[in-house]
């Protein structure tokens, strides 16, 4: 497995990842929402960004990273290829390049992210309720930093 740069013609799979995961890890929105939002993320998100794909074995991308200065605006992984260690492997490659990232939002419901990023040592660093889905939301900042960071209790 290997990590690189995306290409502008491989967008459309990564909104498709994108699509798929976030349907899957935000049961509590409609899956309406994301599919509403694929062409937006596919023409305006992507090509704003410094997207890289973890590239498996079989040479399909896994999974993907977005960054927009010291902004993580996405980590995706192909629903069928979560729980292989891509997201970590693309989050410590991240991290490699940036002495602190800081992640725009997660939602507290999306527990199964939130528990990733907090155990990969980011830490809350502002709570709000999202106006677009009235869910309460967290942004939180992550280190390159060996020592560990506390989380703050919520």
């Amino acid at each position: 497995m290997s990590i690189r740069p995306a290409s502008v013609e491989e967008f459309k799979d990564l909104a498709a990842i994108w699509l798929e995961a976030s349907i899957e890890a935000h049961h509590f929105i409609a899956p309406s929402y994301w599919t509403s939002q694929v062409t937006e993320m596919e023409n305006k998100y992507l090509p704003l960004a410094q997207n890289y794909v973890i590239m498996q074995d079989d040479h399909a991308i896994g999974g993907f990273v977005s960054m927009i200065d010291g902004y993580l605006a996405a980590l995706f992984i192909r629903v069928g290829s979560q729980r292989n260690g891509y997201g970590k492997l693309l989050l410590d490659w991240v991290k490699k390049q940036h002495d602190e990232i800081q992640l725009i939002k997660v939602y507290q419901s999306n527990t199964k992210t939130f528990n990733f990023y907090t155990k990969n040592r980011f830490i809350i660093q502002e709570e709000a309720v999202g106006s677009e889905m009235g869910e309460k939301e967290f942004v939180i900042v992550g280190s390159s930093a060996r020592k560990p960071r506390y989380i703050k209790a919520v």
